[in-house]
C-alpha cells in the first residue's frame, strides 16, 4: 500500500463516523404545565354523630404542575368539582376538593409509570384533609404533551371521615 493511500485509511479511521443524533428526551425536566383530567370516584362520608353513605362522582379536575427538583418529578396543585348536581341538602357528596401532590415518574422514554403521594382536601360539601397516594401510567407525546391514567385512594378527617377511591385519565401540557 502506498503511503498516500495508508495516511488517507489511517486518517479515516481517526475521524470516525459522524455522531449519531441524540435520542429524543421525553422527561419533564424544568418545565411546567397544566393538567385537565376527568375522574370517576367512589366516596364514602361517615357523618359525625354517626350515619354514612355512599356515592359514586363523576368530576373534572384542572390542574398545575412543575417540576421543583431539577429531575423531571412534579408538584401539581389541582382543583376538583362534581360534574353531578350540586344540591346535596344532607351535606353527603364531595363536590369540590383541592390537592397537592408530589407525582414521581419512572423512566424517560415515552411510557413510563408514576407514583403519587399528597394532600386531599374535601372543601363542598364537608370541609376535611388528609393523605392522598395514587399511580398511574404515562405516555409522552413530545416532551411538552402527554396523557395518562390513573387509580388513586384518599382519605380525609375533618367535618366527617371521607375515604374516596377514583380510576382517572387526562392530559397535561408543558412549557
Amino acid at each position: 500500500m502506498s503511503r498516500p493511500a495508508l495516511a488517507a485509511a489511517l486518517l479515516a479511521l481517526a475521524a470516525g463516523s459522524p455522531a449519531a443524533a441524540l435520542e429524543p428526551r421525553f422527561d419533564h425536566r424544568d418545565l411546567q404545565g397544566p393538567f385537565v383530567e376527568a375522574i370517576f370516584a367512589r366516596d364514602t362520608v361517615a357523618k359525625t354523630g354517626g350515619g354514612s353513605a355512599s356515592s359514586w362522582r363523576s368530576a373534572a379536575r384542572v390542574a398545575w404542575g412543575l417540576d421543583v427538583s431539577g429531575e423531571g418529578d412534579e408538584l401539581v396543585l389541582g382543583l376538583a368539582v362534581s360534574l353531578r348536581s350540586h344540591d346535596d341538602p344532607e351535606r353527603e357528596r364531595v363536590l369540590l376538593a383541592g390537592d397537592l401532590r408530589y407525582r414521581a415518574y419512572f423512566g424517560t422514554e415515552e411510557a413510563k409509570t408514576f407514583l403519587e403521594a399528597g394532600l386531599w382536601v374535601p372543601i363542598r360539601s364537608r370541609l376535611a384533609a388528609g393523605p392522598l397516594v395514587g399511580l398511574g401510567f404515562a405516555w409522552d407525546f413530545s416532551r411538552t404533551a402527554g396523557v395518562y391514567a390513573g387509580v388513586s385512594f384518599a382519605t380525609a378527617f375533618g367535618d366527617a371521615r371521607i375515604a374516596s377511591g377514583a380510576a382517572s385519565g387526562g392530559a397535561q401540557l408543558r412549557f
